[in-house]
């Protein structure tokens, strides 16, 4: 069996929770909805401390694949009255990604995934704003990593606000791995990473 199956299998049986959350702040876009009744446009900062990121990758005959990420950075600009305004760029930091074994950790890092020694780095940066409910919106935006630029679409809900300038989020969609070169493994690793992140977001 080739060396990269093996890891990848180690992979499976003992990875625990990982994630391209680059796109998740992205989530902070929505909060144009003037149906959330205060008023929260402004600029608002994204820190590590204030986002819980986690992701899932479908296993044939095996529980999913988790992991997460603990350094996400970056800033969001809302304007309530124009939606079209807001913006959102999210850096992460792809050498922060952990699991529960060392050898899953590793094999995440390496070459035929997120490459940290060439590609430590993964970026999101917004394009689009689409309402979509009281309280619900459709976020697209350009997923950079591994040095790939692709599209990507996120659906958001704004779990509430107070008045201390904070907005609470969540936000679910993926991404397709075999379009940034992670290709290890298809089809019994599925090419989809399922992304699902909650967090909060403090006015500036």
């Amino acid at each position: 069996m080739p060396s990269h199956f093996v890891r990848l299998i180690d992979f499976i049986r003992y990875s625990s929770r990982l994630l391209p959350v680059w796109s998740i702040l992205v989530a902070f876009c929505i909060v144009p909805s003037p149906s959330l009744g205060e008023t929260i446009s402004g600029i608002y900062v994204l820190s590590p401390a204030n986002i819980d990121t986690g992701f899932s990758v479908r296993v044939l005959g095996r529980g999913p694949v988790t992991g997460q990420f603990t350094r996400v950075t970056g800033k969001m600009i809302l304007d309530q009255n124009r939606p079209d305004k807001s913006q959102v760029r999210v850096k992460v930091d792809l050498r922060t990604v952990q699991t529960d074994n060392a050898k899953v950790t590793g094999f995440l890092k390496s070459a035929a995934m997120f490459d940290v020694a060439n590609h430590p780095v993964a970026n999101f940066q917004s394009t689009r704003v689409r309402i979509t409910g009281k309280k619900t919106a459709e976020i697209e935006g350009v997923l950079s990593l591994r040095g790939q630029q692709k599209r990507t679409k996120l659906r958001v809900r704004v779990i509430g606000n107070n008045a201390k300038g904070k907005v609470v989020f969540e936000v679910s969609g993926g991404f397709f791995r075999s379009l940034y070169g992670m290709d290890v493994g298809l089809p019994v690793y599925a090419d989809k990473v399922n992304l699902k992140i909650t967090g909060i977001g403090q006015r500036r």
